[in-house]
């Protein structure tokens, strides 16, 4: 199940990647960008595109860690109350004997 789990990913990936050279390859116009006064460098339309993809996909990571972080904590402090409630009629039992 992990292999195929790879595998699909590895091939999610390689659409990815096939879908950013077509879109660079279609938008080859040679543009600059003008940010906060300062000129970023000419460079095809493309990779531009795929540089503001970039960029948001990270900052929709960054802006969800937060709560992702929370969730995880979350998680192992159950897991832990759950593994004290499973070893509290253990004990119990291992008494009344």
């Amino acid at each position: 199940m992990a292999l195929l789990k790879k595998l699909c990913l590895l091939l999610l990936g390689l659409v990815a990647i096939l879908l950013g050279i077509g879109l660079v390859l279609t938008n080859p116009d040679t543009i600059t960008i003008d940010f906060f006064g300062r000129e970023l460098g000419p460079l095809p339309r493309g990779l531009w595109l795929l540089a503001a993809l970039f960029a948001g996909c990270l900052m929709g990571v960054l802006a969800s860690l937060p709560m992702l972080l929370r969730l995880r904590r979350r998680v192992h402090v159950l897991n832990q109350q759950l593994i004290k409630l499973r070893v509290a009629p253990a004990r119990a039992k291992n008494k009344t004997e």
